[in-house]
């Protein structure tokens, strides 16, 4: 088991990665709201020892914090062509981004990337029913001010190869099981899902993770990051689903800035929780 490669969950669907001596970073996002639940103590400045950023698409919750981490740490930054576009008008030098389409596999110095296209979940009639009145209570020009002038673009599904570790991260989930069979999506070591966006998101987070059958799944992104835009999702209906459409996989739930390894997900070396808030 490959232990030289470490995982921290930042909140959202954000991820730290440190494999042999390298840090990369997957969406990363630090400056949430002020009743976000779990706090967030981190900020960009924590990541000067970035290498390489990898963004699935370029809302705010995932892109936002990039241009300061790039500024102290001269990361370099892989993203779609929408979020490029929205990184260089926010001051993020052309020479640091890597413009990726989705059909990619780029050798990263012992890291290998393959890429595939995805696209945003569509936010059901429920969901906007329910947190409509939440944002138009809250709305005023800082929220506004924040969220917008971020358009998602296409989203990317990364592939990882850590030297034989395979691990899968999206940030939205608008793939259907069967787009991802025929994209061959199948049986990675661990499965990083974004839990966010629809109101039977733990139902369809389960059926996708039965369909690309890794040996362990990763649930992310089920926090209320940005309340009043965000929401907590509560995580034991999809721990329960998973438990009985994909018995063989592994369930791993990670707590904010917590450091595991894939042992620890792979191995069940801890007990995992069912997604109550901090």
């Amino acid at each position: 088991m490959d232990e030289r490669t470490t995982f921290q969950w930042l909140g959202t669907a954000g991820f730290r990665v440190e494999n042999g001596g390298r840090v990369l970073l997957i969406d990363p996002f630090f400056n949430r709201g002020r009743e976000a639940r779990p706090v967030q103590p981190l900020r960009p400045a924590d990541m000067a020892d970035a290498e390489m950023i990898f963004l699935t698409h370029g809302h705010f919750d995932h892109l936002a914090d990039v241009p300061a981490i790039v500024d102290v740490s001269g990361a370099a930054v892989y993203c779609s062509s929408v979020a490029a576009d929205t990184l260089e008008g926010k001051g993020v030098p052309p020479e640091k981004i890597t413009r990726l389409g989705g059909d990619e596999s780029l050798d990263l110095g012992g890291i290998t990337l393959h890429t595939f296209p995805s696209r945003h979940i569509k936010f059901d009639s429920r969901l906007i029913l329910r947190t409509a009145p939440r944002v138009l209570h809250h709305a005023n020009a800082d929220l506004l001010r924040q969220v917008s002038g971020m358009p998602s673009g296409p989203v990317l599904i990364y592939w990882f190869d850590f030297a034989g570790l395979t691990v899968v991260h999206t940030g939205s989930l608008g793939i259907t099981p069967e787009e991802a069979m025929r994209q061959g999506l199948k049986a990675p070591d661990v499965l990083m899902l974004p839990l966010q966006g629809h109101s039977r998101i733990c139902t369809r987070a389960a059926l996708l993770t039965a369909a690309i059958n890794p040996r362990a799944v990763v649930p992310q992104h089920f926090d209320d990051f940005f309340p009043p835009v965000s929401q907590w999702v509560e995580l034991m209906p999809f721990k329960t689903m998973v438990e009985k459409l994909a018995p063989e996989c592994r369930y791993y739930e990670p707590s904010i800035n917590e450091v595991f390894t894939s042992a620890d997900v792979l191995d069940g070396r801890r007990e995992s929780g069912t997604g109550t808030a901090e």
